[in-house]
């Protein structure tokens, strides 16, 4: 449960960016989404490999980018998403550090 929380708030994060800086929403979105998942990848492979690399982490990490890029792909230049996305994307983070390490 706390890398799927830490992959969707590490989502939000990268989402409330790019929410908030181009116009055209749906490509940005999925291309984000994909960058997350790649990033989640490289730190599973590398520095979260305590005793060896683990599929199930990668998966529930990568569900949790991909539900996040599917909340943020209807967002409205003229709504407030970037904010919800910033705020939602670091409750999560912090929510899935402490549930995976408590």
């Amino acid at each position: 449960m706390g890398h799927f929380l830490a992959g969707a708030g590490g989502t939000f994060l990268r989402l409330a960016g790019v929410l908030a800086e181009t116009p055209d929403r749906r490509w940005p979105v999925v291309v984000t989404v994909w960058v997350a998942i790649l990033l989640g990848v490289l730190t599973e492979a590398t520095v979260f490999r305590l005793a060896e690399f683990d599929p199930v982490d990668l998966a529930n990490q990568s569900l949790g980018a991909i539900l996040a890029g599917v909340a943020m792909l209807d967002a409205r230049p003229y709504d407030r998403s970037s904010g919800v996305a910033a705020v939602a994307g670091f409750a999560f983070l912090v929510a899935g550090f402490f549930y995976a390490f408590a």
